[in-house]
C-alpha cells in the first residue's frame, strides 16, 4: 500500500494497488454478511416465539380450514373440530417458568366431546393433550414455591338437575407435562351443596376438605391423596367425596328428559390425556 500527502489537504490519501483493493473488499463482504446472519438468528428467534394473541389467533385459524396453521399444531386438532368455529370459549393462559413461556389452552364445545386442554410452550411444542372433559371450563394457573400448576374446573349436569364440578390439577416441568390428580369437587342435589377442596399439596400427598356432609354421611371429613411414583399421580385409598357423589347419583330417581353426559364418572380419565413430550 503506497501513501501520498496532497498539497493543501489536511488529510492523507491511499493508494491501493488493485490487488489490495480487491483483499479490502473481500474483507469488508465477509463482515458484513457475518453481521447480517447475526441479525438474522436474532431476529428469528424473537420471529419464531409467540405469545397469547398470536397461540390463540393460529388455533382460530387452524380450526376454520387454514392448512398451514394446522401444520404449526400438529396433534390437537381432530377433523371433527375443523370448521367447527361455533365454539363457546377459546381461553390461552401463560406462565413463564425460567427462559421458557408455557401456555395452557381450553378449548370449549357444546359438544363435550369436542373439549380439548393442551399445554403449549413459545415454539408451538406441544406438551399435554387432554379430551376428556366436560362441560364448562375454567382454567388458572397455580405456583406453590418451584412448582407450576394448572387447575382446570368442570361444571356439568347428570340426570337433568345434578349439578358436578370436577378438579383435574395438570403439572408443568422443564421439558413436560402431566395430569397429576383428579377428583370430584362440587356435588349440588336438591339445593344441598357439598363441597371438596384441596388443602395443600406436597410431594408425597395432596390433603383435600370435605364439607356439607353430615357426621352419618361420611366417616372422615378429611381424604389424602398418595403420589403413586408409577403413575405418576396422586390417588386416594378412600376416594370418600367420588363414592359419596356416585352413590348419591344411583339412589336419586329421575326419567331423563335432556341429551346429558353420562352418569358413570371417569375418575382418572388417563386414556384420552396424552403426555406429548
Amino acid at each position: 500500500m503506497k501513501y501520498r500527502y496532497q498539497k493543501n489537504i489536511s488529510k492523507i490519501i491511499l493508494i491501493f494497488t488493485t490487488n489490495e483493493r480487491e483483499q479490502l473488499m473481500h474483507k469488508y463482504i465477509l463482515i458484513i454478511v457475518a453481521l447480517t446472519n447475526l441479525l438474522l438468528v436474532s431476529c428469528g428467534s424473537e420471529i419464531d416465539k409467540i405469545n397469547n394473541e398470536g397461540l390463540r389467533s393460529l388455533i382460530v385459524k387452524a380450526i376454520s380450514g387454514d392448512p398451514e396453521a394446522n401444520e404449526k399444531l400438529p396433534g390437537f386438532l381432530t377433523d371433527k373440530h375443523i370448521h367447527q368455529t361455533n365454539f363457546n370459549d377459546l381461553t390461552v393462559e401463560s406462565l413463564a417458568i425460567n427462559n421458557k413461556v408455557f401456555y395452557s389452552v381450553l378449548l370449549e364445545y357444546y359438544d363435550p366431546t369436542l373439549n380439548l386442554f393442551a399445554i403449549f410452550d413459545d415454539q408451538l411444542n406441544m406438551y399435554l393433550l387432554d379430551k376428556s372433559l366436560n362441560g364448562y371450563l375454567s382454567s388458572e394457573w397455580n405456583v406453590l414455591g418451584k412448582r407450576r400448576f394448572v387447575f382446570v374446573q368442570e361444571s356439568f349436569l347428570t340426570k337433568d338437575v345434578l349439578s358436578l364440578d370436577r378438579l383435574s390439577i395438570y403439572e408443568i416441568f422443564e421439558n413436560s407435562a402431566a395430569l397429576v390428580y383428579r377428583s370430584l369437587s362440587r356435588f349440588v342435589k336438591e339445593n344441598k351443596i357439598t363441597n371438596q377442596t384441596v388443602e395443600s399439596i406436597t410431594e408425597n400427598i395432596i390433603l383435600t376438605k370435605i364439607t356439607g356432609l353430615s357426621e352419618k354421611e361420611a366417616e372422615s371429613q378429611i381424604d389424602t391423596f398418595y403420589f403413586n411414583p408409577g403413575l405418576e399421580k396422586y390417588l386416594s385409598k378412600s376416594d370418600l367425596f367420588n363414592n359419596y357423589v356416585k352413590q348419591q347419583i344411583k339412589e336419586f330417581n329421575w326419567t331423563v328428559l335432556k341429551s346429558e353426559i353420562p352418569a358413570e364418572i371417569k375418575d382418572s380419565g388417563s386414556d384420552s390425556v396424552k403426555n406429548v413430550n
